[in-house]
Parts: structure tokens; sequence; C-alpha cells
């Protein structure tokens, strides 16, 4: 008779093969367990000759630390939860670059949350804080004033990138869109334009609304407006918005580099017009397509690495103690000139402004 062999039973050639543990380690390399865990961990003095012995035990087991079961001992994950809302547009991809180097760099690893366009931010949260994270870093336009709050009042340490929410509470770093606004408005009259528009991108973000207001007080006249939601299709729809009837604009500022190559297209394949030459276009974040020739967009850029590490700091600051006050940081941008905009022979920043010193970058080849 044939005895039918169990599927779910693994044979002995494909047994698990049971994962080393530190009292291995500690055993192969004649030492305390305790010395294995200050070695892993970087906890306490391990000499040099002990730590040799301790690292080429374990690389013989193939042994390595768990994080998880550390993070229970120590009441600190470690982990720093990322929330990212606009990962296909290339500036963000680069902001998360950053923040990953940097987190890393002091000690912490990134668990990133993305969170589909159209989705609710805040309904997520509860999924971020369930991973038990030391703290939260939330770079995302889309960014809810009620978000960041959520973590903060669960005890989690928190800061915004790249958006300031109206709760002084919630630390945050961020380019100061206002001065920013002002700089692109006395750009755009010293090149000779009279008629102004602006595109924003979500009324409730504070980031189209601190770049149009401070567009618009700079301004000799008030702009028109247009909502282009931070998207290309609606850059698109807000530039021929803005150009029917009379008194079109000959100059319009973008919330956003997204929209900004929205509005170009609308500008060049629907009314026939040449950025640069029949009407000036300038984008915000210079994103890394506002290079490409097809766009050779004019752009407001802030370091994405200054940004990251400040974040980071300020994080580990709020991390390490829970009873920091919140810390709020406004960084000075840049004006990267190409061809999209038409650029004044005597144009420079006025003194107030120096901080956004011009940058003319040769196009591209």
């Amino acid at each position: 008779m044939t005895r039918r062999k169990d599927p779910d039973k693994p044979s002995a050639g494909t047994a698990r093969r049971r994962k080393p543990t530190s009292y291995d380690v500690a055993r192969l390399a004649g030492v305390s367990q305790s010395a294995v865990s200050r070695a892993f961990s970087n906890n306490g003095y391990v000499s040099g000759a002990a730590r040799e012995k301790i690292r080429a035990a374990a690389a013989q087991l193939g042994f390595r630390p768990n994080a998880l079961a550390r993070g229970l001992i120590t009441q600190r994950s470690r982990l720093v939860g990322v929330v990212v809302a606009d990962l296909y547009y290339s500036f963000y991809v680069a902001i998360l670059h950053q923040l990953n180097g940097a987190l890393r760099a002091s000690g912490f690893q990134a668990l990133l949350f993305s969170i589909p366009s159209g989705d609710d931010i805040d309904s997520m949260i509860a999924d971020v804080l369930a991973y038990q994270v030391d703290g939260v870093i939330m770079n995302s336009a889309r960014l809810s004033s009620r978000a960041p709050s959520i973590c903060r009042d669960a005890g989690i340490p928190v800061v915004t990138m790249n958006r300031i929410v109206d709760d002084p509470g919630i630390s945050a770093v961020a380019t100061d869109n206002r001065g920013a606004g002002r700089m692109v408005a006395r750009f755009l009259q010293s090149g000779g334009h009279h008629r102004f528009g602006f595109i924003s991108g979500l009324d409730d973000t504070s980031t189209s609304r601190d770049r149009q207001a401070g567009f618009s007080e700079t301004l000799a006249r008030a702009p028109k407006i247009a909502s282009g939601g931070f998207t290309y299709d609606g850059g698109y729809d807000a530039a021929l918005e803005l150009l029917r009837g009379a008194d079109a604009p000959d100059a319009i500022f973008c919330a956003s580099d997204i929209m900004a190559m929205g509005a170009m297209d609308a500008l060049r394949f629907e009314l026939g017009l040449t950025p640069g030459r029949d009407i000036s276009v300038v984008g915000f974040n210079n994103a890394a397509e506002a290079a490409w020739r097809t766009y050779d967009l004019t752009s407001v850029t802030a370091s994405a690495e200054e940004l990251s590490q400040r974040a980071v700091e300020i994080l580990a600051s709020l991390i390490e103690d829970p009873t920091t006050e919140a810390q709020r940081e406004l960084l000075p941008g840049q004006l990267v000139l190409r061809g999209s905009a038409r650029i004044p022979q005597d144009w420079a920043p006025e003194d107030d402004f120096s901080a956004f010193a011009p940058i003319r970058h040769p196009k591209d080849s």
C-alpha cells in the first residue's frame, strides 16, 4: 500500500531552517548576549576586538538583528511615516529621495504612504499610526489642515513640508511662498507686462494662497484668477479661461510647474501663442520637466535637499524631547530664468528680496 504524502508537511530537504539568534552569535563569538545587543544597537560600550568577533560570528551564522524586536524593548521603532500624495510629479519624487537619505543619516527608516489622487488623506492617518511610527513627515500640496493635528493629538511628532497648516502647534518647513509671489510680480512688471493672470492650485492649501497673495499685493493692478487644481489638465483649461474675452493677460504666474506646462500647451496648441514672446509664463518648484526644451519654463525653485534636511532635524528634536515647541521655517527660493518668460536686461531683485537671486540656465542640449 502506497502512503500518500501530506502536501502541507515539508520534507526533510525543504524544512525551514531556524533563524540564528543573538544568543547563537554570543556563543560563537565568546561574548555575552548583552554585548551582541550593544554592538548592533550602538547603545553602550563594546570594545573594538569584541565588536569584530561579533560581526564575524554574525556573518558566519547569517544573523540579522531584528529591528522590530529591538523596538519593543526600547519603545522606539526608528520608523518615520512619510505621507505623500503627488508621486506622479517629479518635484515630490526628488523630495522623497532627499528625505530618505536624510532620515537614514539620522538613524531612521522611512515608511512610505502614498495617497492616490481623490482619496481622503485624513482617513489614511489611522493606517500610518498603526505601524507605531516614531514620527510623521507630511509632504503634499493636497494635505488637509486636520491630518497633522490627528497625529499631534495622538502624541506622535509631526512635521509638514512645503505646506503650513493653520494650527500653530504643527511644525513646518516650507518655501517663503508669499515672498516668492512678490518676487515673480516684480520680475514680470520689470519685463514690461501690464495685464496679469494667476492660475491657483487648491483653495484650501497655504502654498497656493500665499503665492497668490504675494503676487497680487505687489502688482499695480489685480490679476485675473482661474483655478487649475494642481493638475496639468487644470492648468490647460485655466489658461484658456484667462485668455477669453477682453483684457486678456500678457503674463501668467502658475502656482505649480505642472499647471504651467498645461497652460503653455493650451497657449501654443489652442491659441497659437508662443510663451516667452507673445506671453510670459512662470511656474513654481522647478520640476525636472521645466528644463525640457519643450517647455523651457521659468520657475521658482527651493532646495529639496535643504527642505528635507531641516524637516528631519526638526522631527528628530521633537522625537527626542516631546516638550519641544513647534518650529516653523520659511526657506528662500530662487528664480530660475528660462525662455518661457521675457527676461528684463536690467533685472535684479529688490534689496529686501536679495535671497531670491535669479539663476540663468542655458538651454539644455
